[in-house]
Parts: structure tokens; sequence; C-alpha cells
């Protein structure tokens, strides 16, 4: 993969890094494109976008700001449960791996709004051998389609464009086991186990949300469209017990070749694998590469606010809801752009607890952040970002 740059040229004062056994930028404002217009292009310039292999750089949030790149409409979106309510999964499934008790014949398909602050529908569905993405949602969701049925326009009645008395930009947006995707839903493969998850929301302030946390082990089991390059769980000093001990969970729900190592910042803008980042915050802090990820949270999806002496949720224009000073840990995902298979993950913490709270939760308590973009974890409480009114 293509070294990933840096998203601006900021000189911080480094935090004195500290291991785990001691101790918001304006986004910019929307395309004027209509949304139906940039589904015509999604094959041609937004797969151009996605596979680059450039981590969010400068030269990669350069390419999101071109209409065509935008994530949006290009990809169909489901709709929502066929008259009923809300189908449950059985409890305790946390994610959609391929370890998990579903039959090989079988995807997860998921469908919510608002940034998944409503579910709509969510249930193991047949995958009938060449199934595309479009085909599962037809068989099991009413589905409305434009511009040669290659573009999803409605989901049971939820329509997409310009909607509600706000008259705001809304869209449905898929993502593959975590990943926004970069290619159609006529021309999307999924694999027996997988977890595709339609959400209807609007362009707001962060519409580029290239991972997500909510579909947990994926991608850490299935990659992305069949490919699966492995992970790197990357340690702050101090924490290579908890490394280990993500790295063995991973293993245990079927991640192949997951490995451990130091954490660098040069080894994140380098990663050919997916990456998992463990560590206190204030040994990330005044890195460029995190502050970029943060400057370009319209682009790189993050929706919680790292500071050295709080975390704070965000809603989705970047504002923030709540602080958090003390035992308070986070959980987010980000990528270079549309389709990237090698996202990045954030376990950290303000403090020790709040650290050790976050990787707790992925080992022992998955379902407490499913369906989630990212998580802020407060004490006990799991907080889910972006914060929908």
């Amino acid at each position: 993969m293509k070294r990933w740059g840096m998203v601006i040229s900021l000189l911080i004062v480094l935090i004195c890094a500290a291991g785990c056994g001691g101790g918001s930028s304006a986004p910019d404002g929307n395309t004027d494109t209509e949304p139906g217009q940039l589904a015509l292009k999604q094959d041609k310039e937004q797969t151009q976008n996605a596979d680059t292999g450039t981590r969010p750089s400068e030269e990669a949030t350069a390419g999101a700001e071109q209409p065509g790149e935008e994530p949006g409409p290009a990809q169909p979106a489901p709709r929502a449960d066929k008259g009923s309510g809300q189908k449950e999964a059985p409890a305790g499934t946390g994610g959609a791996g391929k370890n998990s008790a579903s039959p090989a014949s079988e995807v997860s398909l998921w469908v919510t709004r608002d940034y998944a602050k409503s579910p709509l529908y969510n249930d193991r569905v047949a995958l009938k051998p060449g199934d595309s993405v479009m085909d599962i949602l037809k068989n099991n969701l009413d589905v409305n389609t434009q511009y040669g049925g290659g573009f999803v326009e409605a989901i049971n009645g939820l329509r997409s464009g310009y909607t509600g008395s706000d008259k705001k930009t809304r869209d449905w947006f898929y993502y593959a086991n975590g990943i926004i995707t970069s290619t159609g839903a006529l021309d999307y493969k999924p694999a027996p186990g997988d977890v595709i998850w339609w959400d209807y929301h609007d362009w707001g302030g962060a519409v580029f949300t290239p991972a997500l946390i909510g579909a947990f082990p994926e991608p850490f089991i299935s990659g992305y469209r069949g490919q699966n390059p492995g992970t790197a769980v990357l340690t702050a000093p101090g924490c290579e017990r908890q490394g280990h001990q993500l790295a063995e969970h991973l293993r245990n729900l079927g991640a192949k070749n997951v490995t451990v190592q130091p954490y660098n910042e040069k080894t994140v803008t380098k990663s050919e694998k997916i990456t998992l980042v463990i560590g206190l915050w204030k040994s990330f802090a005044g890195e460029q590469f995190w502050q970029g990820v943060q400057k370009q949270r319209k682009k790189t999806g993050l929706f919680i606010e790292l500071a050295p002496d709080y975390f704070a949720t965000l809603d989705m224009k970047g504002e923030i809801v709540s602080r958090y000073h003390q035992n308070v840990g986070a959980i987010t995902a980000t990528g270079s752009g549309m389709g990237d298979p090698t996202p990045v993950w954030l376990v950290t913490g303000l403090d020790q607890p709040g650290l050790d709270r976050a990787v707790n939760l992925l080992i022992s308590s998955p379902g407490s952040f499913k369906q989630y973009f990212g998580a802020v974890v407060s004490g006990e409480k799991v907080l889910p970002v972006p914060v929908v009114n």
C-alpha cells in the first residue's frame, strides 16, 4: 500500500509518551451536486478513489473533495423491514464473522437510519450463488431503483433526495464488513457470513465515513471483497499485554495472519494490513497523523474529539455534545477512502481505566457497540457517535 500522507502539516509539541501501566475544525461545505448524478459515476470515479491505498493524507483528502468521489448515492441502498417491525438477530452475535453460527449460505443484512440511531431491519438472510447485494435487497426488502437499476432510490418507502422539512440531502450509504464500498450494489458479490449494512442519513458535516466499528469482528475475519491482508496489532509502550490479548481474541474468532508489534507512526502510514492501534491517547496526541485524522473529520469519519484532558462525543456536524474527563476510552475506525481494505482502528483511553474498559469491550462485550459508527466509553456507559438528536 502506498504510504499514507499527512492530512495537515501542524507543528505540535510532542506530549510525553506514557505506557499503559502508568499514567474540531469546522467541516467543509457540502457539494451542491445532486446525489443521484453521483450514482451514475459510481464504478468509474469512485473506484479510482477507493482502491488507491493511500491513508488519510493530503492526496487522499484532496481526492475526496471531488464531487464524483463522494460516497453517497453511488451505493444502492436497502430498506426497512417489510411492513412489520425490526427483525432482531439472535442475541449475543455481536458481529457476523464467518466463524458465527450462521449457515454458510447466509449473510447479515442490516438497515438503519440517522447514523444507526434507528434500526430498521436486522436479519440473517439467504445468499444464493452469484447473488449481488442488489439481489439480496430485492429478495428481502421493498426496493425502488433509478439509473438503470443500479442506484437504490428508496427502501420501504424511505427515499433519497432533498427530503424532510429541512430539505437536507439524504441518501443511502452501504458498508461491507464495516468498510464503505467502492462498488455498486449490482456488482458487489458478498461472501457467506459477510455483513451488509445500509444506513440512511443526510450528508451533514461528515458524509465520508470510511470505516465503522459496529460490524465487529469484521473486517478482521473476512476482510473486504473476499480479500483479507491480515491484521497488524500495534501497541504503545506498556500496552503489550492488551495487544496480545486482542490478537489472541481475533485469532480465536477466526482471523488469520494476526501479528503484534510496537507502535510507530510510520508503521501506521505504511501498513499493508488492517491495523489495530492500542494505547493511551497521550502516546499519540502530538503526532501529525492523528492530528490530521481529527482535522479532516468530514473525510475520516471521526465523531470523537480526542484532547489531552478530555474525550468528547460529537454530533453529525462535528460539534461537541459532551466532554468526559476521567475513566474514559474510545473505539473508532477510519480509512483512506471508499473501499479501503486496510482500515485503521484506534482503541485508546484518556486514562488507564478508560483504555482497559475499551479493550475489555472488544473481548467480552462486542454486542454493546453493535451497529455503532464509533463509541466513547465512559465508566460503564458505551456511548454511540455521532450523537443524533
